[in-house]
């Protein structure tokens, strides 16, 4: 999902497309356990009924559609790229299973997004030497 405010266009073949901003997404990993969610800048664009994109984790490129990576579910990745992601907390976990999304986010939209803007806060400060 889109945390921040990224706006919508149309392309020169009437396709849907969303510009390149900071989104989040929610990542599992048949080797590990847990969700881990990460921010990445992505761009969407509509293909057939579907908006798709794709980003960089770790050492492959994932393809993305809708909400959260993966039409509001959790997108399966590789271990090096859940490992670069953060622990989701468990409220949140739990309001995303019972947000009652279908192919989009749901009742959780508000919370996962400030989750999402403290995430994107994290990465803006600098590491400590």
């Amino acid at each position: 999902m889109y945390i921040d405010g990224g706006y919508g266009y149309y392309g020169s073949g009437g396709e849907q497309r969303a510009a390149r901003g900071h989104f989040l997404i929610l990542m599992e990993c048949r080797e590990r356990t847990g969700v881990r969610a990460i921010i990445r800048k992505v761009a969407l664009r509509q293909l057939g009924h579907w908006m798709m994109g794709r980003t960089h984790i770790g050492k492959q490129w994932y393809s993305l559609s809708g909400a959260y990576g993966h039409d509001g579910l959790l997108l399966d990745v590789q271990p090096d790229a859940w490992d670069r992601g953060v622990s989701l907390p468990p409220h949140l976990y739990r309001l995303w299973n019972k947000g009652g999304g279908w192919n989009s986010c749901g009742s959780e939209a508000p919370m996962m997004r400030e989750f999402g803007l403290h995430l994107l806060r994290q990465e803006d400060k600098p590491c400590a030497q």
